[in-house]
C-alpha cells in the first residue's frame, strides 16, 4: 500500500506543504500512480530563521515515467536562482536526502539562533 512518506520535521521548520509518498516510479511503475503521487509540489517546508525554503518535486514525463526528483533550495525567496538543485535517482535516497538537508539547516538556524542572542 502506498503511504505518505514519514518525515521527521525539525520544530523549527515549517511544513507549507506535504504530498510526498512513498511510491517509487523507478521500481514500480504504473501509470495511474504516476499521474496521482508524482508532480512538481510534492514538499515544501520553510526555515524562518535561515530564510530557506526547501521544495521537492518530480519533473519530466509523468506518462512515459521518464523524469526525476529535484529538491531545490531557495534562499531569501530567489526561486529564479536557486542555491542548490540536487537530483536524487530514487524514492529512498529522496527521503534520505531530505532528512540530512533538514537536519542541516536547523542546525544552522540554532547555531544563528544562539549567536543572536549572545549578541
Amino acid at each position: 500500500m502506498i503511504q505518505i512518506q514519514e518525515i521527521n520535521f525539525p520544530l523549527d521548520c515549517m511544513v507549507i506543504h506535504h504530498d510526498f509518498h512513498d511510491y517509487d516510479p523507478k521500481n514500480a511503475f504504473n501509470e495511474t500512480h504516476n499521474l496521482r503521487y508524482l508532480n512538481e509540489d510534492l514538499l515544501q517546508c520553510k526555515f524562518p530563521l535561515v530564510d530557506i525554503i526547501v521544495d521537492l518535486g518530480w519533473y519530466g514525463e509523468v506518462a512515459l515515467n521518464k523524469g526525476e526528483f529535484r529538491i531545490y533550495i531557495i534562499k531569501s525567496e530567489n526561486w529564479e536562482i536557486p542555491s542548490n538543485i540536487i537530483y536524487p535517482k530514487t524514492v529512498d535516497e529522496t527521503k534520505e536526502l531530505l532528512s540530512k538537508i533538514l537536519q542541516y539547516y536547523t542546525s544552522i538556524g540554532v547555531k544563528d539562533e544562539h549567536n543572536n542572542e549572545h549578541n
